[in-house]
């Protein structure tokens, strides 16, 4: 009697759980379709507009736009050239803000007084946007890779030391206490109670910065390089190609669209984590 009781419970259990799965999936499709809807919407507005609301000469049109993304991603090496120094530049000041970031901010947040003691020229440095450092870091290192490196650097280390400090401080005391009572050394404590507790601020800083790294590497490009999506954008807006300059945009909007899906899985690891609310995250 009792284990007849319990099938049909079960029953009714399963088949809710199938039916939320299948309407969860259908509104993913719905989101997706009306996704294609509204770009095939505004392909066709812009098509429609160009010589007839618009001259082509400000928006040019979508055929020109794509026979010229075509040109440069079906074949031509010299733009693939121009995306590997971007994505270089992009990828290696992404790696040394983030490592200079954690470095920096571990040991002055636990060293509460030289924080302090620094805190106001790092805030003027944060404040300083980092698109009027870019003449002076070109400047200083040339128009080759290492401009691009540490403009991409100095998007990220900020809001990775930032949020590396505010993730340790977050760390309740009592977890502190208890570690050392049961006799763990600093470097313990550190490693089993610290590191775990702003692990979820990090990793949340990273997630937001490897698009800036990505931005930061383009507007180097844009104030002076001879390489890189970014000097190809500024070449065709000098010789009055928007269909190029658009293109341009295109890819950048792509690439950073693609890294923003590349990061998921890191979204995915950081939901059993409370939620984080992230500190200096907004563009410079």
């Amino acid at each position: 009697m009792i284990g007849g009781a319990v099938h049909p419970v079960t029953h009714v259990t399963t088949a809710e759980r199938r039916r939320v799965l299948r309407a969860r999936r259908l509104r993913r499709g719905g989101v997706w379709v009306a996704r294609v809807a509204l770009a095939a919407f505004v392909i066709v507005a812009w098509d429609l507009a160009s010589g007839t609301l618009v001259r082509p000469f400000f928006v040019s049109n979508p055929e020109a736009v794509g026979e010229r993304l075509l040109e440069w991603l079906g074949g031509e090496d010299e733009f693939w050239f121009h995306a590997r120094f971007t994505l270089t530049s992009a990828g290696v000041g992404f790696v040394a803000g983030a490592v200079l970031g954690v470095a920096v901010a571990w040991p002055l947040a636990l060293w509460r007084t030289a924080y302090r003691i620094v805190e106001p020229y790092f805030l003027v440095a944060y404040s300083v946007p980092a698109v009027a450092l870019g003449p002076v870091f070109i400047l200083w290192f040339g128009i080759g890779l290492t401009p691009k490196i540490v403009l991409a650097a100095y998007f990220v280390f900020f809001v990775v030391f930032i949020n590396t400090v505010e993730g340790i401080r977050q760390v309740p005391q009592g977890y502190v206490d208890v570690a050392r009572v049961m006799g763990a050394s600093r470097a313990a404590t550190m490693r089993s109670v610290l590191f775990p507790g702003a692990l979820p601020y990090v990793l949340a800083a990273l997630r937001i910065t490897l698009p800036a790294a990505m931005i930061g590497a383009v507007v180097g490009e844009f104030i002076a390089s001879n390489r890189g999506i970014g000097y190809l954008t500024r070449a065709a807006a000098g010789r009055y190609q928007t269909s190029g300059v658009i293109a341009g945009t295109i890819v950048l909007a792509a690439i950073v669209l693609l890294l923003g899906i590349a990061l998921r899985p890191l979204s995915r690891a950081l939901r059993w984590q409370p939620e984080v609310r992230l500190r200096g995250g907004g563009g410079q």
